[in-house]
């Protein structure tokens, strides 16, 4: 048969040497293979994860060692007013401005 110009050319792969198996069929068999398996693998261990911490919270729930939903405040509370002797520290400014800020450091 001939051929029209401007027709393709199919090109056709040429079949593995001896008759054999295809080697890139096989190496991307063999990588779907492992993706599975390693996707497998993850979701058991995801799934024992998620079973062993609603275990966790069962316990947590019948000894009562769960924090409550509004937790304590720690550290000072920033709606009171506090009073701090500043007589004889280094100051800047004037000793009768009607406000006084106070700095604390911790230098460890």
């Amino acid at each position: 048969m001939a051929k029209e110009q401007g027709e393709p050319q199919r090109q056709e792969r040429a079949p593995a040497p001896g008759g054999g198996v295809d080697s890139l069929a096989l190496a991307t068999l063999a990588g779907v293979v492992a993706v599975l398996v390693i996707s497998f693998a993850s979701w058991r261990d995801v799934s024992r994860i998620d079973r062993r911490l609603g275990e966790l919270e069962a316990r947590m729930d019948q000894i009562g060692t769960r924090p409550p939903a509004q937790a304590a405040r720690r550290g000072p509370d920033p709606d009171r007013l506090y009073t701090v002797k500043t007589d004889g520290a280094p100051s800047r400014g004037n000793a009768s401005a009607p406000v006084t800020i106070a700095e604390f450091s911790d230098f460890q």
